[in-house]
């Protein structure tokens, strides 16, 4: 019984996906087939492994060095652990408009207006 790895990637939006598989094969036994014992997706390297079961160190490298090899892109925080900065986001404050109604029940009912002075 052996184990064999793949991965492959695809660009969602701005986020490249990795896709990684790990399959169980028998080539002592003629005829059997291979089977498919794990599948990970995420946009992490690390975390795509985690959800497949591929928890070697030396498996994610060699994962890695195939990314490489067939030249696709590897997001930086898997070279050399760079971290880059995330943009901020920017919090939009909605004006909520109570209608008059609303305010002349909270307004019988002893209630401050909500919408006074706007």
């Amino acid at each position: 019984m052996e184990y064999l790895y793949s991965i492959d990637t695809k660009l969602v939006g701005d986020k490249t996906y990795y896709f990684v598989k790990k399959v169980m094969t028998f080539p002592e036994f003629q005829g059997l087939t291979n089977v498919q014992i794990g599948y990970g997706m995420h946009t992490s390297f690390e975390k795509a492994c985690s959800i497949s079961g591929v928890h070697d160190s030396a498996c994610r490298k060699q994962l890695l060095v195939e990314l490489a090899k067939r030249n696709i892109h590897i997001l930086p925080i898997m070279q050399a652990n760079v971290y880059t900065a995330r943009p901020q986001k920017t919090r939009v404050k909605h004006a909520v408009q109570i209608a008059d109604m609303v305010n002349h029940w909270l307004g019988e009912r002893k209630a401050a207006l909500i919408n006074w002075g706007w």
